[in-house]
């Protein structure tokens, strides 16, 4: 293969065949080639290692087998083959100037060899490039091609072993042991300032220089590889640039940054080429500089000689075919747009190399198909293109996709979703990428892409219906490559050309004439507006269907995206390129003998007016557009570099040993002499918190005046430093040419550092000094005010999870950190940050050994991070715990008691019991552990009694016998019974045993009937499970609940069930061993006379059973006297029922008894004696007992479904697995020695509690109101699989107020109920309610007005409440801690308007919230953000006013703006957006949002963070009495307009229509519980549900009902008007207020 010296790149193939040629047998396979010129040629490559899948997790972020191949141009050099050593070089290089060096050996230390950097050979060139990479990082392999060392070092670096001498080393620096210089080194790296002298060169990696993995020589280059990262700087800032969250992560990450730029200038190495895209950054944004990037290394590039040299428009090849595709192509190295845009206008540059620079602008790359280079298609390929003529050429108006898809359908997207788009879709995503090149591509490649099972005949085959076929656009191969239609597979044939060409390359030729003609000129523009320009936002993208769908997280990184290159339209073409320009094989070409130059773009050319185009006033209109277009696109030429000059990588002047760290070269084999003194503790004390006082400019000041830098390349990277900075606040670049000459000339700064914050644009002007000598020095800028301390000890504790070594030992080292108080002592948002680079140890952990690690590491973040952060990072990695299937120590760990109780405590009991309860249920069915199963059943029955009867009721007794039939284990029916025992006789007989009945009842019914074997299976499975558990709890209850619930005037349950001949053996043999039970429970003399006289028909038709087993068996067993009295006895027919029982019941009651009561006993006895051998014997009692009757239980096997009728099958067609036996020391032996009622005190106890006013006493039986279904098909959490079925009736009611009840506030935990209400002397009053007992246990009676918003602030107790003063009391005791009010100075008195005033309804109002309300200083209402800790405040004059809890003290205001209403209206009510998740959609846009409702009927919308009003418009026709927001794009209001409206934030909020109606008054309150929604107006209350989009609601009507009580089974209406509601989700009930002061628990 011949090769060009001169040149430093290759086309793809090339460097594909090259790659594949020079590292044969490594592995490696090439995926794309990685270009930095809008043309493909590239001298790197991303290769790919082949993996077993077992991918590894670094951090938060994961290792695949992709890499980064670059290559370092040169002959051969002097490395010899070494691995993994501290540094692989004899020699190292001290530099003396720019041009020259001093290599200096180690025998002869005194002595130099100065040579001339410029006149060194290529070998010695390339010999400096590896000197400065093995000084900088370690290379883990140095020497020639060995691809056996090569695939074994990849595989260290996917098993993260390469750094683990590292993390030992400060794993023991931990105990205060000093191994090595590796743990020190590391530690000088991240600042801790003891070791500041210490610089290990090439023997520690620092956290944020990229890994260089090898350096391998070949003939005649040097292949440096370095694993891929995922994203750049560049990629976050114009895809997903609500990546860096919050002033705090770019302060973090602009530190990262300055820390391995301060490391490289120590080594005395400038960077020379920083800007975003050679900021690489891991998936959790952990940022990195590469080797490769240095301006040196970037110069050394390529194949032969310096990339930078020469144009990148050929290939290295000589002679490769690309060669005369890309020779007339007349693109330069630099990406200038301006330049290139000046060109295309006036016809210089082709319409496909002027879209080539645009997709490099974009971001799209080459090779890469997941965002590979796009063009326009232009013709349909049904004819031959021709001008002169409208048919067959594409309108260039409209998108492939809008024109695939159709107006009708794209408008119908737009309007029914719920997110409005047009496009869902890249406007040309990977599977159109690889079904265009699947000629060209490996099968591997599209099994991945396109489909996972190849069939050839699937892909288009032809030009014509690959069009048809793709909504997608085209790709750059189609208009110059030949090639692409070859197929490379033997099934699959080349893609067809159109009739009217007869070789590839005519169709190359003429595809490229249809791109470049006048009429596709006329219209590019218009594509152009769609694809990169200013149609693809705002009115501009809907006018033209090109809404693309927002990112489900638009915080999430991103590597591609539709990045908008123009804001406005982008100019007209002036001319055509002509034809001979771009193509060069004029003696082949027909249309270039026929048609000799162009004259008018030879015109063009020589700066003259066109002839005969343009008038001389149409030129000048479309030149002052074009040049006005240019001026407005500055940031598509960013300059990141004061100086443009290429330097030397080194500084200017000569090392002085120690007299500048920074400008010293360090002999690379440093070692350290004398191991220095280390003191944990020490090295602890660095962490510290943020001050409460914020930055001070003036110490900002004072920092800049003593900025000063001595080195100027070292100060052109501070200068690239401050123009990111500036770039990443005000996202867009900060410098283009222009700007840079102007400020170089003048001093004058670019007029957007205005609009940075005040600290930012301080540091950034510092940065941009125009005399580099006043520039801060990197290290001088780490020490930067603009640092918190926070900032720095969050770098410290979390660079050391950035090495590559095994996760246990950063699991071990991070922990013991976080257990020395690190993460308390950097305060609350530090730790918030530290967490997602922590907990995904825990949470990938599969040794037993880290779960002590895994467990004090979640311990230690459950005490730092605030309750929001624990919900965002905590919750997720338990949940993923609790979820697995498999044992695990550390699912066992948090499942014990106390680990559950900090996070219940942290996490508040709602939010435990809607993620993480259902979790702990789940771990008792589906064959789990023995050991999983006990502790999940501890946490369920220790939990059982602080939660309440209601929601052990609905969260944890109801999903255990929705698991009946499902595989629910022993210890889930042990756990339903212990809960029943926990909590006395009354809950077992009003809540357990009803719903065991109902289920019993229905399964007995079902089996009836004639149905599809899984559901009988099911049936089987599901009376197992019931008897099992009705057997646990008639052990645990005393005789005579036993005999009243079971026995008294019906038929026991058991006799029902041994009566169904159908039934499976299993069953039959679970209800036999369950009646043993019962009859021994209640004893001989109650089994006469409750069991006996039902059990006649029994033994009746036993008598009579004709079994052919059982016949053509003499005798089936021994005597029963001679069996093992331990063996169990398994049924094998239905007459074995006959040994079950009757022997038992002779014991039991005595032989003449049973026989008084059973005519067939003589039949009976007479099968025993022929089938069994048994015969009564008076002197002895039978052997048989409930114990060796026992058998095991059945759950579902694997062979099974998960879905269970009647909402769920089985699938396993009459499958039954057994599980374990029921085991002695299960609830058996708990009824002996625990549970037995009516021995010993618990007996007492329990029979105590059915007395007297016992707790939970009004909360009424299951069986009444839950149907079976409804029963098995309810599951726990807050969500209800059915919808809400309400009763509407009143299961106790109390008077809380002498007068109206205005305001309800319900705890987290459901137990706890404040109301405010009119007390004595018609003062305000709050009461607080237990309701377990429905006693007001305190209140709170400071107010002098009537109560109107009640808060629970959290969970710390403190509840505030507002009568127009704002007051924060002790929830428990009632003291006031603070009171907040408006000085009425700040806000004059307003008189209220007729129009105001008769917005009100006074009967409703009267004696309530507004009697003062038109005083502007007072407050009218309050709403709580618990993310943020703070309270919103609505005023009289309409202002809205901050209060900071924790810190007790008010904060900003927004007033009003009386002009956007025609009169000021006070706050009636406010909510906020439900969760902190970013918002899409153009209305919500900010993180946050507050609504706040006005008396006037408006409602305003506004941005939490900078109180900017989004949205106002007017909501209802009269006083807005409620807000709240169901989800985060949904707000929901009601009003005295007696309508309840619900408004999607996405859409327009003035043209929505969703209105309920048929309340006849006002609706005075509203409670949202999920997707329902439940308001009360006058003495009616409605359900509504918004489950349905926004768009179908219209105008609905609601349901009302009236509330009813009952006494003694007569139904009283409710007359009382209801003023407040608030539901109680997890009990499943609502309170209600009312008018006339009583509080009412309602179902």
């Amino acid at each position: 293969m011949a090769r060009s010296p001169g040149t430093g790149a290759m086309c793809p193939d090339c460097l594909e065949r090259r790659i594949r040629s020079d590292l044969a047998g490594s592995g490696l396979s090439f995926v794309h080639g990685v270009s930095d010129s809008p043309l493909p040629f590239a001298s790197s490559a991303v290769v790919q290692m082949a993996s077993d899948g077992s991918d590894q997790c670094i951090g938060s972020q994961k290792t695949c087998g992709y890499f980064v191949l670059v290559v370092l141009n040169g002959g051969k050099t002097y490395v010899d083959t070494k691995k993994c050593e501290n540094n692989p070089l004899e020699q190292s290089l001290i530099f003396k100037d720019d041009n020259h060096c001093a290599v200096q050996a180690d025998s002869s230390p005194g002595i130099e060899h100065v040579g001339d950097l410029q006149s060194s050979s290529s070998s010695n060139n390339q010999q400096l490039t590896v000197n400065i990479i093995t000084k900088l990082t370690p290379v883990y392999y140095l020497g020639r091609v060995a691809t056996t060392e090569i695939r074994d070092l990849m595989a260290s670096y996917m098993n993260l072993s390469i750094e683990q001498d590292v993390i030992n080393s400060l794993n023991l620096l931990c105990e205060n042991t000093i191994s090595g210089p590796a743990g020190l080194g590391f530690l000088s790296f991240v600042g801790f300032s003891a070791f500041d002298d210490i610089h290990p060169s090439g023997l520690v990696r620092h956290p944020n220089i990229l890994p260089v993995l090898a350096v391998v020589e070949s003939s005649d280059c040097c292949y440096m590889f370095q694993p891929k990262a995922p994203y750049t700087l560049e990629n976050i800032m114009h895809y997903s640039p609500e990546a860096l969250c919050s002033d705090w992560h770019i302060r973090f990450f602009i530190y990262q940054i300055m820390s391995a730029l301060a490391y490289l200038h120590d080594f005395g190495v400038h960077h020379g080429n920083l800007k975003p895209s050679t900021i690489l950054m891991s998936d959790s944004l952990w940022p990195y500089l590469s080797i490769s990037d240095i301006s040196h290394v970037k110069q050394n590039r390529g194949f032969g000689g310096p990339e930078g040299s020469i144009l990148n428009s050929c290939c290295a090849e000589e002679d490769c075919s690309s060669r005369s595709i890309f020779a007339s192509f007349n693109l330069p190295s630099s990406l200038d747009w301006s330049s290139h845009f000046k060109r295309w206008w006036t016809g210089e540059l082709s319409n496909y190399e002027y879209l080539l620079v645009l997709n490099k602008l974009a971001g799209r790359r080459w090779g890469d198909p997941a965002f590979h280079p796009v063009m326009p298609w232009v013709i349909d390929f049904t004819v031959r293109p021709d001008e002169n003529s409208d048919i067959g050429w594409r309108d260039l108006t409209k998108s492939k996709w809008r024109l695939a898809k159709g107006d009708e359908q794209l408008d119908f997207t737009y309007s029914s979703s719920d997110v409005p788009y047009h496009v869902s879709d890249e406007c040309l995503s990977e599977l159109a990428v690889c079904s265009y090149k699947a000629r060209r591509l490996s099968k591997t490649i599209l099994r991945s892409a396109v489909r996972s099972v190849y069939e050839p005949n699937e892909y288009p085959s032809s030009m014509q219906r690959l069009y048809q076929w793709t909504p997608d656009e085209c790709i750059p191969e189609f208009y110059s490559d030949p090639w692409i239609f070859v197929s490379l597979h033997s099934e699959m044939s080349n893609l067809a050309l159109p009739s009217w060409v007869t070789s590839s390359e005519e169709f190359i030729c003429l595809h490229r004439d249809a791109l470049e003609s006048d009429r596709v000129s006329q219209q590019l523009h218009h594509w152009i507006d769609i694809t990169f320009g200013y149609k693809l936002a705002g009115e501009a993208s809907v006018e033209a269907k090109n809404v693309m769908l927002p990112p489900s997280d638009p915080s999430r990184p991103k590597s591609i995206g539709r990045r908008q290159l123009f804001t406005k339209p982008h100019p007209k073409r002036l001319i055509s390129t002509p034809h001979s320009a771009y193509h060069n094989k004029v003696e082949s070409c027909a249309r270039c003998q026929r048609k000799g130059s162009n004259s008018t773009t030879d015109v063009l050319l020589n700066d003259c007016n066109p002839p005969n185009m343009f008038s001389q006033v149409d030129y000048l209109e479309e030149f002052e557009q074009a040049t006005l277009f240019m001026e407005l696109q500055h940031h598509l030429n960013p300059i990141y570099s004061y100086s443009n000059t290429a330097a030397c990588c080194c500084s200017s002047v000569k090392y002085l040993k120690r007299q500048f760290s920074d400008q010293e070269v360090l002999q690379p084999d440093s070692v350290l002499s004398v191991v220095p003194d280390f003191d944990f503790g020490s090295y602890l004390e660095c962490f510290e918190s943020d001050d409460s006082s914020s930055i001070g400019y003036q110490e900002l000041l004072r920092w800049k005046q003593r900025s000063c830098s001595v080195i100027e390349h070292h100060a052109n990277d501070i200068f690239s430093i401050g123009c990111i900075l500036a770039e990443i606040y005000l996202h867009r670049p900060l410098f283009d040419a222009s700007l840079l000459a102007a400020y170089k000339e003048t001093g004058m700064l670019p007029g957007a550092l205005h609009e940075l914050p005040v600290h930012v644009r301080l540091l950034v002007e510092s940065c941009i000094q125009r005399q580099w000598e006043r520039r801060p020095c990197s290290k001088h800028l780490l020490e930067s005010p603009y640092f918190p301390p926070s900032v720095r000890s969050a770098y410290m504790f979390l660079a050391p999870l950035q090495l590559l070594c095994t996760s246990g030992d950063r699991l071990k080292y991070v922990t013991k950190l976080a257990s020395e108080g690190t993460l308390k002592a950097m305060g609350e948002f530090a730790a918030e940050v530290c967490a997602p680079y922590c907990l995904p140890f825990v949470s990938s952990s599969r040794l037993d050994v880290d779960t002590e690690s895994c467990l004090r590491l979640l311990k230690e973040f459950l005490k730092c991070l605030s309750v929001q952060a624990a919900k965002k990072h905590i919750l997720p990695i338990i949940q993923k715990i609790l979820q697995v299937p498999e044992y695990s120590h550390l699912k066992v760990s948090l499942l014990q008691d106390s680990f559950v109780r900090e996070l219940w405590k942290k996490l508040g009991k709602q939010t435990y019991i809607e993620k993480v309860h259902p979790l702990v249920i789940a771990n008792l069915h589906n064959s789990p552990n023995k050991i999983t199963a006990s502790s999940a059943s501890i946490v369920l029955i220790g939990s059982s009694e602080e939660l309440g009867i209601p929601i052990t009721v609905h969260q944890t007794v109801l999903p255990l016998i929705h698991s009946f039939g499902k595989g629910l284990c022993d210890d889930g029916i042990e756990t339903l019974v212990r809960i029943g025992g926990l909590l006395g006789e009354s809950f077992i007989v009003k809540q357990i045993l009803p719903l065991l009945r109902n289920v019993i009842h229905f399964c007995i019914d079902s089996s009836k009937v004639t149905k599809p074997e899984p559901q009988q299976s099911w049936n089987s499975f599901a009376l197992i499970d019931g008897l099992s558990a009705l057997e646990g709890l008639v052990s645990v209850l005393p005789v005579k609940a036993v005999l009243r619930e079971l026995l008294q005037d019906q038929v026991c349950l058991h006799i029902k069930i041994l009566m169904l001949i159908h039934l499976d053996l299993d069953v039959i043999q679970v209800a036999a061993t369950a009646f043993v039970d019962l009859c021994l429970r209640i004893g001989p003399d109650n089994t006469v006379i409750h069991v006996l006289p039902h059990l006649k028909e029994l033994f009746a038709e036993l008598a009579f059973f004709q079994d052919s087993s059982a016949v053509s068996l003499p005798t089936k067993g021994l005597k029963i006297s001679e069996r093992n009295k331990s063996e169990t006895i398994k049924m094998e027919s239905r007459i074995d029922l006959v040994l079950l029982l009757y022997p038992f019941l002779a014991s039991l009651v005595g032989i003449e008894k049973l026989r008084e009561y059973c005519s067939t006993w003589f039949l009976l006895e007479q099968s025993l004696q022929r089938l069994y051998n048994w015969k009564f014997e008076p002197s002895s009692k039978c052997s048989i007992s409930g114990e060796n009757l026992k058998t095991q239980r059945f759950q579902p096997g694997n062979d099974t479904s998960s879905e269970v009728v009647p909402t769920e099958l089985f699938n396993g067609a009459g499958s039954s697995v057994s599980q374990s036996q029921i085991p002695k020391t299960g609830w058996m032996a708990a009824s002996k020695h625990r549970f037995r009622l009516e021995h010993g005190t618990s007996s007492d106890n329990l029979s105590a509690s059915t007395s007297g006013n016992q707790p939970w006493f009004w909360f009424p039986s299951p069986d009444s109101s839950w149907g079976v279904p409804d029963l098995l098909g309810r599951s726990s959490g807050l969500k209800d699989e059915l919808p809400w079925k309400i009763e509407a009736s009143v299961l106790y009611s109390a008077r809380a107020h002498p007068g109206a009840l205005r305001s309800l506030e319900v705890h987290d935990d459901e137990c706890t109920i404040f109301t405010g209400g009119v007390g004595p002397g018609f003062k305000g009053s709050i009461q607080r309610w237990e309701l377990a007992n429905m006693n007001c246990t305190s209140g709170y009676y400071g107010h002098e007005e009537v109560v109107n918003s009640i808060c629970i602030l959290s969970i710390t107790g403190k509840v505030a409440s507002c009568d127009g003063t704002i007051h924060i009391w002790n929830g428990q005791t009632g003291k006031l801690i603070a009171a907040h009010t408006e000085s009425s100075t700040s806000f004059p008195l307003q008189t209220a308007s007729v129009e105001q005033a008769n917005m009100l309804n006074q009967d409703a109002l009267s004696g309530g919230i507004l009697s003062n309300a038109f005083r502007g200083s007072l407050y009218t209402t309050m709403h709580y953000m618990a993310s943020e800790d703070k309270l919103v405040a609505g005023m009289g004059n309409g202002s809205i006013r901050f209060i900071d809890i924790s810190r007790d003290q008010k904060l900003h205001l927004w007033k009003s703006d009386s002009a956007e209403i025609s009169f000021s209206s006070l706050v009636s009510t406010i909510c906020s957006s439900g969760s902190d998740k970013p918002r899409n959609g153009s209305l919500v846009a900010s993180s946050s949002w507050i609504a706040a409702g006005l008396s006037s009927g408006y409602c305003r919308l506004l941005d939490e963070r900078s109180g900017k009003i989004i949205a106002v418009w007017r909501a209802h026709d009269g006083h807005i009495t409620k807000l709240a927001s169901p989800e985060d794009h949904l707000i929901a209001s009601s009003s005295l307009d007696k309508t309840l409206r619900i408004w999607d934030l996405r859409r327009n909020l003035s043209v929505q229509s969703n209105i309920f109606r048929s309340h006849s008054d006002g609706i005075f309150d509203f409670s949202v519980w999920g997707q329902d929604l439940l308001s009360v107006s006058r003495n009616k209350i409605a359900l509504t549900s918004l489950s349905r989009p926004t768009n179908e609601i219209g105008h609905q009507q609601l349901v009302l009902q009236n509330l009813y009580s009952t006494d003694r089974g007569v139904k009283y209406k409710n007359m009382s008007v209801l003023s407040a509601i608030s539901v109680l989700p997890l009990s499943r009930l609502f309170v209600v207020g009312t008018e006339d002061g009583f509080l009412k628990i309602c179902h």
